[in-house]
Protein backbone atom coordinates (compact mmCIF):
# COMPACT_ATOMS: atom_id res chain seq x y z
CA UNK A 1 0.00 0.00 0.00
CA UNK A 2 1.50 3.44 -1.16
CA UNK A 3 0.87 6.46 0.55
CA UNK A 4 -0.08 9.58 -0.73
CA UNK A 5 2.09 12.17 -2.92
CA UNK A 6 2.31 15.41 -0.76
CA UNK A 7 2.53 18.81 -2.57
CA UNK A 8 5.29 20.44 -0.01
CA UNK A 9 4.43 23.81 -1.63
CA UNK A 10 0.74 23.79 -0.44
CA UNK A 11 1.16 23.65 3.37
CA UNK A 12 3.66 25.52 5.48
CA UNK A 13 5.58 22.86 6.82
CA UNK A 14 5.08 18.66 6.83
CA UNK A 15 4.81 19.13 10.51
CA UNK A 16 1.53 21.42 9.88
CA UNK A 17 -0.10 18.67 6.95
CA UNK A 18 0.64 16.23 9.76
CA UNK A 19 -1.32 17.65 12.73
CA UNK A 20 -4.35 18.45 10.20
CA UNK A 21 -3.90 14.67 9.19
CA UNK A 22 -3.93 13.73 12.68
CA UNK A 23 -7.18 16.28 13.38
CA UNK A 24 -9.09 14.89 10.63
CA UNK A 25 -8.50 11.28 11.92
CA UNK A 26 -9.15 11.84 15.89
CA UNK A 27 -12.42 13.53 14.06
CA UNK A 28 -13.23 10.08 12.40
CA UNK A 29 -12.19 8.49 15.33
CA UNK A 30 -15.15 10.40 17.68
CA UNK A 31 -17.49 9.45 14.97
CA UNK A 32 -16.60 6.33 15.28
CA UNK A 33 -16.83 6.34 19.03
CA UNK A 34 -20.22 7.75 19.21
CA UNK A 35 -21.77 5.07 16.43
CA UNK A 36 -20.33 1.96 18.43
CA UNK A 37 -22.73 2.91 21.19
CA UNK A 38 -25.48 2.13 18.82
CA UNK A 39 -23.28 -0.88 17.64
CA UNK A 40 -25.54 -4.01 17.33
CA UNK A 41 -24.06 -7.23 18.50
CA UNK A 42 -23.43 -8.63 15.05
CA UNK A 43 -22.01 -7.48 12.30
CA UNK A 44 -24.11 -5.13 10.72
CA UNK A 45 -24.23 -1.76 9.36
CA UNK A 46 -25.43 1.62 11.78
CA UNK A 47 -27.29 4.29 10.48
CA UNK A 48 -30.23 5.48 9.91
CA UNK A 49 -33.14 4.71 7.11
CA UNK A 50 -31.24 6.11 4.14
CA UNK A 51 -27.86 6.51 5.81
CA UNK A 52 -25.28 3.75 6.83
CA UNK A 53 -21.95 3.66 9.08
CA UNK A 54 -19.20 0.75 8.19
CA UNK A 55 -16.04 0.14 9.85
CA UNK A 56 -13.37 -1.95 9.57
CA UNK A 57 -10.38 -1.65 11.66
CA UNK A 58 -8.08 -3.52 13.55
CA UNK A 59 -5.52 -2.21 15.86
CA UNK A 60 -2.91 -3.96 18.28
CA UNK A 61 0.51 -4.00 19.71
CA UNK A 62 3.70 -6.47 19.46
CA UNK A 63 6.76 -7.65 21.05
CA UNK A 64 9.67 -9.32 20.24
CA UNK A 65 12.05 -11.73 22.09
CA UNK A 66 15.14 -8.96 20.66
CA UNK A 67 13.95 -6.14 22.09
CA UNK A 68 13.10 -4.11 18.73
CA UNK A 69 9.98 -2.83 17.30
CA UNK A 70 8.03 -5.93 16.16
CA UNK A 71 4.43 -4.20 15.42
CA UNK A 72 3.59 -4.96 11.11
CA UNK A 73 6.50 -7.31 11.01
CA UNK A 74 4.93 -10.14 8.72
CA UNK A 75 6.81 -13.65 9.04
CA UNK A 76 5.36 -14.56 6.38
CA UNK A 77 7.73 -15.27 2.86
CA UNK A 78 5.75 -12.91 0.53
CA UNK A 79 5.51 -10.07 3.25
CA UNK A 80 1.32 -10.09 3.75
CA UNK A 81 -1.21 -12.26 5.10
CA UNK A 82 -1.18 -15.34 2.92
CA UNK A 83 0.74 -17.73 4.87
CA UNK A 84 -1.02 -16.18 7.97
CA UNK A 85 -2.24 -12.45 8.98
CA UNK A 86 -1.65 -12.17 12.32
CA UNK A 87 1.52 -9.80 12.29
CA UNK A 88 -0.61 -7.41 10.25
CA UNK A 89 0.02 -3.98 10.95
CA UNK A 90 -2.48 -0.93 12.34
CA UNK A 91 -5.29 -0.24 9.77
CA UNK A 92 -8.50 1.21 9.56
CA UNK A 93 -11.36 1.34 7.07
CA UNK A 94 -14.50 3.60 7.87
CA UNK A 95 -17.60 3.90 4.85
CA UNK A 96 -20.31 5.70 4.31
CA UNK A 97 -23.28 4.90 2.42
CA UNK A 98 -26.00 7.27 1.58
CA UNK A 99 -29.08 6.07 -0.28
CA UNK A 100 -30.16 9.29 -2.29
CA UNK A 101 -33.07 7.67 -3.86
CA UNK A 102 -34.09 4.48 -1.63
CA UNK A 103 -37.15 1.79 -2.69
CA UNK A 104 -39.39 -0.07 -0.49
CA UNK A 105 -38.27 -2.99 -2.76
CA UNK A 106 -34.93 -4.54 -3.95
CA UNK A 107 -37.15 -3.90 -7.66
CA UNK A 108 -37.33 -0.49 -7.19
CA UNK A 109 -35.46 2.40 -8.98
CA UNK A 110 -32.53 3.37 -6.39
CA UNK A 111 -29.70 5.70 -6.35
CA UNK A 112 -26.88 5.23 -3.58
CA UNK A 113 -23.64 6.69 -3.18
CA UNK A 114 -20.43 5.81 -0.85
CA UNK A 115 -16.87 6.80 0.55
CA UNK A 116 -14.71 5.10 1.98
CA UNK A 117 -11.26 5.63 3.54
CA UNK A 118 -7.93 4.10 4.11
CA UNK A 119 -6.07 4.85 7.56
CA UNK A 120 -2.99 3.77 8.25
CA UNK A 121 0.32 4.50 10.32
CA UNK A 122 3.65 6.00 8.64
CA UNK A 123 7.06 5.63 9.22
CA UNK A 124 6.98 3.41 12.15
CA UNK A 125 5.24 5.67 14.77
CA UNK A 126 1.77 4.53 16.67
CA UNK A 127 -1.44 4.51 14.61
CA UNK A 128 -3.18 7.43 17.00
CA UNK A 129 -0.04 9.18 18.61
CA UNK A 130 0.19 12.88 16.41
CA UNK A 131 2.95 14.20 18.05
CA UNK A 132 5.56 10.72 17.13
CA UNK A 133 7.68 10.72 13.88
CA UNK A 134 7.66 14.93 13.22
CA UNK A 135 3.82 14.77 13.43
CA UNK A 136 3.63 12.03 10.25
CA UNK A 137 1.86 9.40 12.22
CA UNK A 138 -0.97 8.47 10.03
CA UNK A 139 -1.77 8.84 6.04
CA UNK A 140 -5.36 8.78 4.56
CA UNK A 141 -6.71 8.50 1.50
CA UNK A 142 -9.92 7.40 -0.38
CA UNK A 143 -10.47 3.60 -1.38
CA UNK A 144 -14.08 4.14 -2.87
CA UNK A 145 -15.88 6.94 -3.85
CA UNK A 146 -18.74 6.21 -6.48
CA UNK A 147 -22.24 6.67 -7.20
CA UNK A 148 -24.57 4.38 -8.61
CA UNK A 149 -28.00 4.35 -10.07
CA UNK A 150 -30.13 1.03 -10.89
CA UNK A 151 -33.54 -0.32 -12.38
CA UNK A 152 -34.17 3.04 -14.08
CA UNK A 153 -33.32 1.18 -17.52
CA UNK A 154 -34.20 -2.27 -17.68
CA UNK A 155 -34.91 -3.93 -14.53
CA UNK A 156 -32.20 -5.52 -12.65
CA UNK A 157 -29.65 -3.07 -14.38
CA UNK A 158 -27.40 -1.09 -12.36
CA UNK A 159 -24.61 1.58 -13.52
CA UNK A 160 -21.93 3.14 -11.42
CA UNK A 161 -19.05 5.47 -11.66
CA UNK A 162 -16.45 6.94 -9.42
CA UNK A 163 -13.93 4.52 -7.57
CA UNK A 164 -14.86 1.39 -6.57
CA UNK A 165 -14.07 -1.68 -4.88
CA UNK A 166 -14.64 -4.21 -7.93
CA UNK A 167 -13.53 -7.72 -6.41
CA UNK A 168 -15.42 -10.88 -5.12
CA UNK A 169 -13.60 -13.63 -4.08
CA UNK A 170 -11.69 -13.14 -0.50
CA UNK A 171 -9.41 -15.88 1.58
CA UNK A 172 -10.14 -13.92 4.90
CA UNK A 173 -7.47 -16.46 6.43
CA UNK A 174 -5.06 -14.87 4.26
CA UNK A 175 -6.54 -11.24 3.65
CA UNK A 176 -6.18 -12.42 0.18
CA UNK A 177 -8.75 -10.98 -3.13
CA UNK A 178 -7.92 -13.43 -5.65
CA UNK A 179 -9.24 -13.99 -9.80
CA UNK A 180 -10.52 -10.57 -10.22
CA UNK A 181 -9.23 -7.87 -7.68
CA UNK A 182 -9.67 -5.11 -10.16
CA UNK A 183 -10.57 -2.25 -7.02
CA UNK A 184 -9.79 1.17 -9.15
CA UNK A 185 -11.40 4.22 -10.73
CA UNK A 186 -13.74 3.86 -13.71
CA UNK A 187 -17.58 3.02 -14.61
CA UNK A 188 -19.58 -0.47 -15.06
CA UNK A 189 -22.63 -1.82 -14.86
CA UNK A 190 -24.19 -4.80 -12.87
CA UNK A 191 -27.09 -6.72 -14.69
CA UNK A 192 -28.00 -9.76 -12.88
CA UNK A 193 -24.98 -12.14 -12.82
CA UNK A 194 -23.13 -10.38 -15.40
CA UNK A 195 -20.28 -7.45 -14.65
CA UNK A 196 -18.64 -5.29 -16.78
CA UNK A 197 -16.34 -2.68 -16.63
CA UNK A 198 -13.95 -0.30 -17.90
CA UNK A 199 -11.19 0.41 -15.43
CA UNK A 200 -8.32 2.99 -15.38
CA UNK A 201 -4.58 2.92 -13.63
CA UNK A 202 -2.37 6.15 -14.13
CA UNK A 203 0.29 3.05 -12.29
CA UNK A 204 0.33 0.06 -10.63
CA UNK A 205 0.31 0.55 -6.09
CA UNK A 206 3.67 -1.32 -6.87
CA UNK A 207 6.83 -1.15 -8.91
CA UNK A 208 7.16 -4.09 -10.58
CA UNK A 209 9.14 -6.85 -8.57
CA UNK A 210 12.70 -8.54 -10.73
CA UNK A 211 12.59 -5.20 -12.91
CA UNK A 212 12.78 -1.43 -13.59
CA UNK A 213 9.20 0.44 -13.64
CA UNK A 214 9.41 0.81 -17.03
CA UNK A 215 6.07 -0.67 -17.84
CA UNK A 216 3.69 2.43 -17.57
CA UNK A 217 6.39 5.08 -17.43
CA UNK A 218 8.85 5.54 -20.44
CA UNK A 219 11.27 8.41 -20.95
CA UNK A 220 9.80 10.50 -17.89
CA UNK A 221 6.24 10.02 -20.11
CA UNK A 222 3.46 8.85 -17.67
CA UNK A 223 1.33 6.50 -19.66
CA UNK A 224 -2.97 5.67 -18.83
CA UNK A 225 -3.56 1.47 -18.94
CA UNK A 226 -7.24 0.59 -19.67
CA UNK A 227 -8.96 -2.15 -18.41
CA UNK A 228 -12.09 -3.55 -20.15
CA UNK A 229 -13.16 -6.53 -17.25
CA UNK A 230 -16.15 -8.57 -17.34
CA UNK A 231 -17.61 -11.65 -15.61
CA UNK A 232 -20.24 -14.02 -15.48
CA UNK A 233 -22.00 -16.10 -12.46
CA UNK A 234 -23.83 -19.63 -13.64
CA UNK A 235 -25.37 -20.84 -11.13
CA UNK A 236 -26.82 -24.46 -10.45
CA UNK A 237 -27.10 -27.30 -7.94
CA UNK A 238 -30.71 -25.85 -6.55
CA UNK A 239 -30.52 -25.63 -3.05
CA UNK A 240 -26.87 -26.41 -3.08
CA UNK A 241 -26.32 -23.11 -4.61
CA UNK A 242 -23.16 -24.56 -6.47
CA UNK A 243 -21.50 -21.93 -9.52
CA UNK A 244 -19.37 -21.46 -11.76
CA UNK A 245 -17.68 -18.01 -12.23
CA UNK A 246 -15.71 -17.18 -15.52
CA UNK A 247 -13.78 -13.85 -15.60
CA UNK A 248 -11.61 -11.63 -18.16
CA UNK A 249 -9.82 -8.82 -18.69
CA UNK A 250 -7.80 -7.08 -21.93
CA UNK A 251 -5.36 -4.27 -21.04
CA UNK A 252 -4.68 -1.64 -22.94
CA UNK A 253 -1.70 0.23 -22.72
CA UNK A 254 -0.95 3.09 -25.42
CA UNK A 255 2.69 4.40 -27.36
CA UNK A 256 3.93 7.62 -25.79
CA UNK A 257 5.64 10.36 -27.56
CA UNK A 258 6.81 13.58 -25.51
CA UNK A 259 4.78 16.47 -27.26
CA UNK A 260 3.43 16.94 -30.76
CA UNK A 261 6.82 16.73 -31.95
CA UNK A 262 6.03 13.81 -34.87
CA UNK A 263 10.40 14.02 -35.07
CA UNK A 264 10.71 13.44 -31.39
CA UNK A 265 12.08 9.55 -30.29
CA UNK A 266 9.02 6.77 -29.11
CA UNK A 267 9.07 7.17 -25.33
CA UNK A 268 7.34 4.10 -25.00
CA UNK A 269 6.05 1.57 -27.08
CA UNK A 270 2.58 0.63 -26.68
CA UNK A 271 1.81 -3.04 -25.56
CA UNK A 272 -1.40 -5.33 -24.45
CA UNK A 273 -2.26 -7.87 -22.00
CA UNK A 274 -4.57 -10.32 -21.34
CA UNK A 275 -6.51 -12.33 -18.09
CA UNK A 276 -8.93 -15.65 -18.50
CA UNK A 277 -9.67 -17.25 -15.55
CA UNK A 278 -12.94 -19.10 -13.49
CA UNK A 279 -13.89 -20.51 -10.55
CA UNK A 280 -15.88 -22.91 -9.20
CA UNK A 281 -18.12 -22.58 -5.80
CA UNK A 282 -19.21 -25.80 -4.36
CA UNK A 283 -22.27 -25.83 -1.65
CA UNK A 284 -21.09 -28.85 0.65
CA UNK A 285 -24.48 -28.28 2.69
CA UNK A 286 -24.43 -27.68 6.37
CA UNK A 287 -22.48 -24.66 6.41
CA UNK A 288 -19.65 -26.49 4.50
CA UNK A 289 -17.91 -24.95 0.95
CA UNK A 290 -15.01 -25.18 -1.62
CA UNK A 291 -13.70 -22.83 -4.07
CA UNK A 292 -11.56 -23.34 -6.69
CA UNK A 293 -9.96 -21.06 -8.93
CA UNK A 294 -7.07 -20.87 -11.85
CA UNK A 295 -6.14 -17.72 -13.57
CA UNK A 296 -3.71 -16.93 -16.77
CA UNK A 297 -2.58 -14.02 -17.52
CA UNK A 298 -0.16 -12.31 -20.53
CA UNK A 299 2.08 -9.75 -21.41
CA UNK A 300 1.61 -6.41 -19.07
CA UNK A 301 -1.66 -8.68 -17.35
CA UNK A 302 0.80 -10.82 -15.78
CA UNK A 303 0.82 -9.71 -12.17
CA UNK A 304 0.65 -12.53 -10.11
CA UNK A 305 3.48 -12.98 -8.37
CA UNK A 306 3.30 -13.39 -4.40
CA UNK A 307 -0.53 -12.57 -4.86
CA UNK A 308 -0.10 -9.47 -7.28
CA UNK A 309 -3.01 -7.70 -9.27
CA UNK A 310 -3.10 -8.68 -12.90
CA UNK A 311 -1.64 -4.82 -13.55
CA UNK A 312 1.13 -5.26 -11.29
CA UNK A 313 3.31 -5.79 -14.60
CA UNK A 314 6.08 -8.30 -13.13
CA UNK A 315 9.78 -8.28 -14.13
CA UNK A 316 11.43 -6.41 -16.82
CA UNK A 317 10.50 -6.24 -20.58
CA UNK A 318 12.41 -8.22 -23.46
CA UNK A 319 14.43 -6.53 -26.22
CA UNK A 320 11.93 -5.52 -28.06
CA UNK A 321 10.52 -3.24 -25.14
CA UNK A 322 7.11 -5.29 -24.58
CA UNK A 323 5.90 -7.90 -22.29
CA UNK A 324 5.56 -10.34 -25.35
CA UNK A 325 6.20 -13.94 -24.33
CA UNK A 326 5.60 -13.17 -20.74
CA UNK A 327 3.02 -14.94 -18.68
CA UNK A 328 1.57 -16.02 -15.28
CA UNK A 329 -0.48 -18.17 -13.61
CA UNK A 330 -2.52 -18.36 -9.69
CA UNK A 331 -4.38 -21.33 -8.51
CA UNK A 332 -6.37 -20.86 -5.39
CA UNK A 333 -7.77 -23.35 -3.20
CA UNK A 334 -10.33 -22.22 -0.78
CA UNK A 335 -12.31 -24.33 1.72
CA UNK A 336 -14.67 -24.56 4.53
CA UNK A 337 -16.16 -27.09 7.08
CA UNK A 338 -18.37 -26.88 10.36
CA UNK A 339 -18.49 -29.21 12.80
CA UNK A 340 -21.67 -28.38 15.23
CA UNK A 341 -20.68 -25.96 17.84
CA UNK A 342 -17.45 -27.02 18.45
CA UNK A 343 -14.99 -26.34 15.80
CA UNK A 344 -14.94 -24.45 12.26
CA UNK A 345 -11.95 -25.23 10.10
CA UNK A 346 -10.52 -22.96 7.42
CA UNK A 347 -8.13 -24.04 4.62
CA UNK A 348 -6.48 -21.92 1.70
CA UNK A 349 -3.71 -23.09 -0.77
CA UNK A 350 -2.35 -20.39 -2.95
CA UNK A 351 -0.13 -21.00 -6.09
CA UNK A 352 1.92 -18.77 -7.68
CA UNK A 353 4.18 -18.74 -10.80
CA UNK A 354 5.10 -15.90 -13.30
CA UNK A 355 7.78 -16.02 -16.52
CA UNK A 356 9.00 -12.55 -17.67
CA UNK A 357 9.08 -11.15 -21.10
CA UNK A 358 12.89 -11.52 -21.57
CA UNK A 359 15.33 -14.22 -21.46
CA UNK A 360 17.89 -14.13 -19.04
CA UNK A 361 21.59 -15.05 -19.80
CA UNK A 362 25.00 -15.62 -18.16
CA UNK A 363 25.66 -12.97 -15.68
CA UNK A 364 22.16 -11.60 -15.90
CA UNK A 365 21.04 -14.97 -14.38
CA UNK A 366 22.11 -14.03 -11.27
CA UNK A 367 23.05 -10.53 -10.66
CA UNK A 368 19.96 -8.95 -13.67
CA UNK A 369 16.06 -9.02 -12.86
CA UNK A 370 14.56 -12.23 -11.99
CA UNK A 371 13.37 -13.96 -15.16
CA UNK A 372 10.82 -16.41 -13.08
CA UNK A 373 8.94 -16.73 -9.59
CA UNK A 374 7.24 -19.32 -8.19
CA UNK A 375 5.71 -19.18 -4.42
CA UNK A 376 3.04 -21.32 -2.63
CA UNK A 377 1.34 -21.92 0.74
CA UNK A 378 -0.81 -24.16 2.07
CA UNK A 379 -3.07 -22.77 5.31
CA UNK A 380 -5.07 -24.15 7.62
CA UNK A 381 -6.74 -22.52 10.51
CA UNK A 382 -9.06 -24.10 13.13
CA UNK A 383 -11.39 -22.27 15.76
CA UNK A 384 -12.38 -23.65 18.85
CA UNK A 385 -15.62 -22.92 20.09
CA UNK A 386 -14.68 -23.32 23.55
CA UNK A 387 -17.45 -20.97 25.53
CA UNK A 388 -19.38 -18.51 23.85
CA UNK A 389 -17.36 -15.78 24.57
CA UNK A 390 -13.66 -17.78 24.21
CA UNK A 391 -13.12 -18.88 20.79
CA UNK A 392 -9.07 -19.41 20.75
CA UNK A 393 -7.96 -20.33 16.84
CA UNK A 394 -5.04 -22.67 15.69
CA UNK A 395 -3.08 -21.80 12.95
CA UNK A 396 -0.31 -23.54 10.59
CA UNK A 397 0.80 -23.13 7.19
CA UNK A 398 3.86 -24.22 5.24
CA UNK A 399 5.10 -21.65 2.83
CA UNK A 400 7.68 -21.59 -0.58
CA UNK A 401 9.12 -19.15 -2.55
CA UNK A 402 11.73 -19.15 -5.00
CA UNK A 403 12.94 -16.34 -7.04
CA UNK A 404 14.81 -16.69 -10.50
CA UNK A 405 17.33 -19.51 -9.67
CA UNK A 406 17.69 -18.48 -6.27
CA UNK A 407 17.17 -21.80 -3.68
CA UNK A 408 13.37 -22.08 -2.52
CA UNK A 409 13.40 -20.40 0.71
CA UNK A 410 10.70 -22.17 3.03
CA UNK A 411 8.83 -20.84 6.44
CA UNK A 412 7.17 -23.51 8.66
CA UNK A 413 4.66 -21.46 11.14
CA UNK A 414 2.33 -22.10 14.01
CA UNK A 415 0.00 -19.16 15.49
CA UNK A 416 -1.75 -19.69 19.09
CA UNK A 417 -4.53 -17.31 19.24
CA UNK A 418 -6.94 -16.73 22.31
CA UNK A 419 -9.71 -14.60 21.40
CA UNK A 420 -12.34 -12.89 23.69
CA UNK A 421 -15.55 -12.83 21.67
CA UNK A 422 -18.19 -10.45 23.77
CA UNK A 423 -21.53 -11.01 21.67
CA UNK A 424 -21.61 -14.82 22.27
CA UNK A 425 -22.15 -15.35 18.66
CA UNK A 426 -20.60 -19.16 17.33
CA UNK A 427 -19.57 -17.78 14.07
CA UNK A 428 -15.79 -17.24 12.82
CA UNK A 429 -17.25 -13.72 11.77
CA UNK A 430 -18.00 -12.87 14.99
CA UNK A 431 -17.25 -9.25 16.04
CA UNK A 432 -15.09 -7.70 17.98
CA UNK A 433 -12.41 -9.85 18.97
CA UNK A 434 -9.61 -8.92 21.77
CA UNK A 435 -7.08 -11.30 20.18
CA UNK A 436 -3.68 -12.34 22.31
CA UNK A 437 -0.89 -13.53 19.69
CA UNK A 438 2.01 -16.18 19.76
CA UNK A 439 3.53 -16.76 16.07
CA UNK A 440 6.78 -19.11 15.77
CA UNK A 441 8.25 -19.25 12.48
CA UNK A 442 11.16 -21.82 11.05
CA UNK A 443 13.08 -20.56 8.48
CA UNK A 444 15.13 -22.53 6.11
CA UNK A 445 18.45 -21.42 5.27
CA UNK A 446 17.61 -20.22 2.19
CA UNK A 447 15.31 -17.51 3.32
CA UNK A 448 17.01 -16.34 5.91
CA UNK A 449 20.04 -15.97 3.03
CA UNK A 450 17.65 -14.26 0.69
CA UNK A 451 15.95 -12.31 3.14
CA UNK A 452 12.47 -13.37 2.40
CA UNK A 453 10.18 -11.59 4.82
CA UNK A 454 10.12 -8.34 6.78
CA UNK A 455 10.90 -10.48 9.72
CA UNK A 456 14.15 -11.52 8.36
CA UNK A 457 14.91 -8.19 7.37
CA UNK A 458 13.90 -6.40 10.34
CA UNK A 459 15.31 -8.16 13.13
CA UNK A 460 19.25 -9.23 10.85
CA UNK A 461 18.38 -12.91 11.29
CA UNK A 462 21.13 -12.60 7.98
CA UNK A 463 24.53 -11.98 9.05
CA UNK A 464 25.60 -9.42 6.64
CA UNK A 465 29.50 -10.13 8.24
CA UNK A 466 29.53 -13.49 7.32
CA UNK A 467 25.81 -14.69 5.06
CA UNK A 468 27.42 -18.21 4.50
CA UNK A 469 27.67 -18.49 7.95
CA UNK A 470 24.50 -20.49 9.58
CA UNK A 471 25.87 -20.60 12.79
CA UNK A 472 25.90 -17.24 13.32
CA UNK A 473 22.43 -16.90 13.36
CA UNK A 474 18.99 -18.02 13.68
CA UNK A 475 16.26 -19.35 11.26
CA UNK A 476 13.82 -19.18 14.21
CA UNK A 477 11.25 -16.07 14.51
CA UNK A 478 9.53 -14.82 17.37
CA UNK A 479 5.89 -13.01 17.76
CA UNK A 480 3.93 -11.38 20.68
CA UNK A 481 1.14 -9.58 20.64
CA UNK A 482 -2.36 -8.49 20.96
CA UNK A 483 -5.11 -6.81 18.83
CA UNK A 484 -8.23 -6.05 18.77
CA UNK A 485 -10.25 -5.74 15.50
CA UNK A 486 -13.92 -5.13 14.17
CA UNK A 487 -16.61 -4.62 11.45
CA UNK A 488 -19.74 -3.75 11.34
Amino acid sequence: MTSLKRDRSSVPSMRIAGRRAAVRALGLVTVSAICLTAAPKSAHAVGSENFEWHWYSRLGMAWSLYGQKAQGQSLNLLGFGIGGRYEEDDYSEPSFVAHVVKGATPQDFFVKSEMTFAIWRQHGGQFMQPGSNDGQAITMQFNQAYIEAGNFLVPGLSVWGGARFFREQYAPIGDYFYLDDLSGQGGGITYENLKLAILGYRRSADEPTGGPPVYNFANGVERFRTIFAGNYKFEFGGEAKHHVKVHGEFHVLPAATRGPDQDAPDNGKGDVGGVIGAKLHLGLGQGNWSDTSVRFGTGIANGAAGGGKTYQTWGAPNDEGTYSGSFAIEAVEHVGFRIGDIVALEGLGTFHYTKAAYEATGAAVAEGPHEKQMDFSVQANATIFAHKNFHPVVEASFQGRKDGEQDLGTAIKLSVVPTLVPTGELSTGARPHFKLIYTAAIYNEAAVLNNQSPYIRAFGLRDESDPLNFTTRSTVGHYIGARTDWYF
